[in-house]
């Protein structure tokens, strides 16, 4: 491993963290997400020909959906990201297709019948001009009566386990450490991220995101071509508010 000394190249969101990715994440049971996310589909009575998963990361909703039954399309912002999904789906053989789009601009997508955005993905835009910038583009590329399906992460959620956490953990050929800080007064969580591999090189990268209140961000589906069907808290039909650690939110084109 690196020492200390190691010069620190400062990376944008994502690009040095794509290729430990899966490892950071090993704890997330995604076919429990992708089993919420079908029953909730099934509810509204949304029966896709084919699902828009975005934001997908290195894909792994997106296989665990498709391996629930669903064929998919996947997006990221992060060119090393998809990358690492399109890797990981020429090893498995898998008929999915990965592509790079960001959530404020879809052009080119084409029509899916219906959409995801997981894992508190959206608090990456950080003003809600940029949320009414990505509901206006997801709208654009679903049928009508379609569901979009999105959660977010909470103040509740930032202060009870993110408001100045350090960590630490080792890989095969990497170690990262890992400083997770809330700043209450502007509602930003950041999670620094500073990466040594075995090769020598270490980089450092910040993620922020915006912890919306759940009324904020209500109001700007309201002001959006979306219907607001329903507000639920992390994983369950129970109604979700400011007082979850998650709250997903479902809507009606």
């Amino acid at each position: 491993m690196t020492s200390p000394e190691s010069a620190v190249l400062e990376r944008r969101p994502y690009e040095g963290l794509a290729s430990i990715y899966d490892f950071v994440m090993r704890h997330v049971d995604y076919p429990a997400w992708a089993d919420y996310v079908a029953s909730l589909l099934r509810r509204h009575e949304c029966e896709p020909g084919r699902l828009l998963d975005l934001a997908c990361g290195t894909g792994n909703a997106s296989f665990a959906l498709a391996a629930a039954g669903y064929r998919l399309t996947g997006y990221d912002a992060s060119e090393e990201m998809v990358r690492v999904a399109r890797e990981k789906a020429s090893r498995q053989q898998r008929d999915l297709r990965f592509g790079v789009r960001d959530l404020r601009d879809l052009s080119g997508v084409g029509e899916h019948g219906a959409a995801v955005c997981l894992y508190d993905s959206l608090n990456y835009l950080l003003s809600l001009e940029e949320v009414g910038e990505a509901l206006t583009q997801v709208h654009g590329v679903l049928p009508e009566g379609a569901v979009f399906i999105f959660d977010i992460c909470t103040e509740q959620n930032s202060v009870r386990h993110f408001g100045d956490v350090r960590s630490s953990e080792r890989g095969l050929g990497f170690s990262f450490r890992r400083h997770s800080h809330y700043a209450s007064d502007e509602r930003l969580q950041h999670n620094d991220f500073d990466i040594s591999f075995e090769d020598g090189s270490r980089v450092r990268e910040t993620h922020v995101q915006r912890i919306y209140e759940c009324g904020e961000l209500a109001a700007a589906v309201d002001a959006s071509p979306f219907e607001l069907v329903e507000l639920l808290d992390g994983f369950s039909l129970r109604p979700g508010s400011d007082l979850c650690d998650r709250v997903h939110f479902v809507l009606r084109r």
